[in-house]
C-alpha cells in the first residue's frame, strides 16, 4: 500500500491513512557485527516544515513495498495499526486537526525520538511506519530518530538497516546502531537498562541543538496520535514528563502493566484494573474521564520528557540505585531524581493506551476502554492543578542480577 502526505499534513482522511497504514512484519538476516551507522543530519535542502509534498517518495514507496513483500511470503499476523481510517468519522478528523494545529505546523520543537529494541520484528514495522508518519507530520527537519539495538536474533537487525536506508533517502536526521551483543547473565538488570537508555540518548547528551522534547519509546504498538497527544499533553500542561498507560492480559482483558514503575502521586503503585486504577480520588476522577491527572512517577510505554532536564552540569542520565539506596527501576529512579531537582511536573494521560501485542492493542479499541468522548469534547486542555507530591515513594528493591523478581523486602524512599 502507497501513502501519501497531502500540503497540509493533517488534512482529512489523509492523515489517517498515515496512521492506519497496514503494518506489516518483515523477514531477513541478523547481522553478526556491531553497527553504528552513524549520525546522519539533514542536508541544506531538508524539509522545513510540516508538508512533504502530495508525491510518494521513492524510497518511501520502496521501503512500503519491500514490507508488503516481505508479508506475503511469510504469512505472519496482519498488525494493521489500531487507529485505521473506518473506525473514525470525519467530525473526528476535524477535531484532530483543529487539535494538533499547534504541534503539526511548526509550532513544536524539535523532538528527539530514543527507542531501544530486542527482537522486536513484531512491533517494529509499526513503528517505522509511525515514526515516517511522526517525521512528515512535525516536518523532517524537527525531529532526530535515535535507536540502540543489541543481542536481537529475529529479523530486527534486518529491518533497521532497511529503515536506516529510507531514512537517509528521505532526509530525516537519526542514528541506529545495532549491537549483537546480549545482556551478559552476571551484569545487574538494571544496570544494564540504564546503559543501553542513555546509549539511544547518546546523540541528544552530545549535541549542542537544543531538542524541546524527548519521546522515549518501548517496545509498544501505537499510533501516530498516540504521540502527538503526549505532545499536546506536555507541552498545554507544561509538563516535566508525560507518559502513556500500558496494558496486557489480565482475568481476560486488558490489565494495566507497569506496576513496578508507575506511582501515584501519594507514591503508591497502581492496581491493574484500568478502572480502578489508583485509589487517589482526584486522580481517579481523571482517569475515568480520561483526563490527564498528575503522579509521582509513570512511563508505561512511552513518555515525553522536556529535554532541559538532561542539559547542563548535573543533567539527569538514567542509572542503578547507588549504595543503600533502593533498587528500584531505572525508570523509578529517574522520576525520583526529577523530584529531587524541583521537576515535579509529572503527568499520566489516559487517552493513550498501548498494548505490547496485537490481542491487547484491539481490545483497547472496544468502546468500553476506548474514550467516550471522542471527538474531543471539549477541545481545549483542562489544566491540571499540581500538587507538591509525596514525602516517600513506595519501593519493590530488585538487587539480583540475574533475577527480575523481587528478592527484597518492601520499603518507603524518602525523596
Amino acid at each position: 500500500m502507497l501513502f501519501r502526505v497531502s500540503s497540509a499534513s493533517l488534512r482529512g482522511r489523509t492523515f489517517l491513512l498515515i496512521c492506519g497504514l497496514t503494518v506489516l512484519v518483515l523477514v531477513g538476516i541478523a547481522g553478526m557485527h556491531s553497527f553504528d551507522y552513524g549520525y546522519f543530519a539533514p542536508t541544506s535542502g531538508s524539509t522545513s516544515g510540516s508538508s512533504v509534498g502530495v508525491n510518494v517518495p521513492p524510497a518511501r514507496s520502496s521501503f512500503d513495498s519491500y514490507l508488503q513483500k516481505l508479508h506475503r511470503n511469510m504469512h505472519w499476523e496482519d498488525l494493521q495499526a489500531y487507529c485505521s481510517q473506518d473506525k473514525f468519522s470525519p467530525e473526528f478528523v476535524k477535531s484532530v486537526e483543529r487539535r494538533y494545529t499547534n504541534i503539526t505546523h511548526g509550532g513544536m520543537e524539535p523532538v528527539f525520538v530514543a527507542i531501544n529494541l530486542y527482537n522486536n520484528e513484531k512491533v517494529l514495522p509499526n513503528m517505522a511506519t509511525q515514526l515516517l508518519a511522526l517525521a512528515d507530520t512535525l516536518g523532517h527537519s524537527r525531529i532526530f530518530i535515535s535507536i540502540y539495538e543489541n543481542g536481537s536474533e529475529d529479523r530486527t537487525k534486518e529491518i533497521l538497516h532497511r529503515f536506516n536506508e529510507t531514512l537517509n533517502a528521505l532526509n530525516i536526521a537519526h542514528r541506529i546502531v545495532t549491537d549483537p551483543t546480549p545482556k551478559p547473565k552476571r551484569v545487574h538488570r538494571i544496570e544494564y537498562l540504564a546503559k543501553v537508555r542513555n546509549s539511544a540518548m547518546e546523540p541528544l547528551y552530545s549535541s549542542g541543538e537544543k531538542y524541546g522534547r524527548v519521546a522515549f519509546i518501548n517496545d509498544v504498538h501505537f499510533c501516530l496520535t498516540d504521540v502527538l497527544e503526549l505532545l499536546f499533553q506536555s507541552r498545554a500542561q507544561g509538563a516535566h514528563l508525560t507518559c502513556a498507560e500500558d496494558f496486557v492480559e489480565w482475568n481476560g482483558g486488558p490489565g494495566f502493566y507497569d506496576t513496578w514503575v508507575a506511582r501515584d502521586i501519594k507514591g503508591k503503585m497502581f492496581e491493574k484494573e484500568m478502572h480502578k486504577i489508583t485509589k487517589d480520588d482526584i486522580s481517579m476522577a481523571a482517569q475515568v474521564r480520561d483526563r490527564p491527572f498528575q503522579v509521582q512517577c509513570g512511563w508505561n510505554g512511552m513518555v515525553i520528557i522536556d529535554a532541559k532536564v538532561f542539559r547542563g552540569e548535573g543533567g539527569l542520565r538514567f542509572r542503578r540505585s547507588a549504595k543503600g539506596e533502593c533498587s528500584a527501576s531505572e525508570c523509578s529512579l529517574f522520576c525520583n531524581d526529577l523530584w529531587r531537582k524541583k521537576f515535579n511536573r509529572i503527568v499520566m494521560v489516559p487517552r493513550v493506551k498501548l498494548a505490547y501485542d496485537t490481542a491487547i492493542r484491539d481490545m483497547l479499541r472496544k468502546p468500553i476502554n476506548f474514550p467516550a468522548d471522542i471527538p474531543y469534547n471539549p477541545p481545549e486542555v483542562e489544566k491540571i492543578s499540581f500538587r507538591s507530591g509525596p514525602e516517600t515513594v513506595f519501593c519493590r528493591p530488585l538487587k539480583n542480577p540475574i533475577t527480575d523478581i523481587q528478592d527484597d523486602p518492601d520499603e518507603w524512599v524518602k525523596l
